[in-house]
């Protein structure tokens, strides 16, 4: 997925009361293209009687490069453990010093994360930003109602295309593509097979999903854009 600002704010939200308890203030957020970085804190520092002041925060996040869900949570946790520092005025001995190498440990320790040092792009990560995997998806729903999908390799479109519809139980299908990598999840089906999903769980990743029609031998993408909702069966 590339993150927008809502997924910003709210994963911002619901990790500042999950791991700071809320204790952290809420700092503008701005997309930016830059390739160097993925995610990035910058504020103001100001010299006071009290001592060094750090204000004015602005968390920036990259929107040049697609990553999974739990990957872009664990960019902007990265940013929230840097604003952590700079509020609590902790003296680190570097960037990513030890003051925040053990904060880091103990949020993936304790919120089973995978937060890393370094918030830079790697070189392969800039190369390969917009490389991105396509999925053929078939939705099917069940006649209890139950959701049901399975990612389907390439050569076995045309034939899974038949076999998924007299799938039993199945009343209705879509077939979606997607380069959202959150259906890597799931192995490409050789045969039919579906795996049953909660529908509230899918359809943030068919955001920018294209729906496919089947015309005799020829498959091909409906023109018209389609909300998440339209693309379920």
């Amino acid at each position: 997925m590339v993150p927008d600002l809502i997924f910003v704010a709210e994963a911002f939200r619901r990790f500042n009361a999950e791991i700071f308890r809320s204790s952290l203030p809420v700092p503008r957020f701005a997309l930016t293209r830059a390739r160097r970085f993925q995610g990035k804190l910058v504020y103001r520092r100001e010299r006071t009687l009290r001592g060094m002041r750090c204000h004015d925060f602005e968390m920036r996040i990259s929107t040049e490069f697609n990553l999974a869900t739990e990957e872009w949570e664990d960019v902007v946790i990265h940013e929230m453990i840097h604003l952590y520092v700079a509020v609590e005025g902790l003296a680190d001995s570097g960037p990513h010093g030890h003051v925040f190498r053990s904060l880091m440990t103990e949020i993936n320790g304790r919120h089973c994360r995978k937060v890393t040092v370094s918030g830079h792009a790697t070189d392969e990560q800039r190369d390969t930003g917009h490389r991105v995997t396509g999925h053929f998806v078939c939705l099917a729903r069940f006649s209890d109602g139950r959701l049901g999908l399975a990612t389907v390799a390439k050569t076995r479109l045309f034939e899974l295309w038949v076999s998924l519809g007299r799938f039993p139980g199945v009343v209705a299908m879509r077939w979606v593509g997607t380069s959202d990598p959150w259906f890597s999840r799931y192995p490409k089906a050789l045969k039919a097979r579906l795996y049953i999903v909660a529908e509230e769980e899918v359809t943030p990743h068919l955001k920018g999903a294209v729906l496919f029609e089947r015309t005799g031998n020829a498959i091909k993408c409906v023109s018209r854009r389609c909300s998440p909702d339209e693309l379920l069966p």
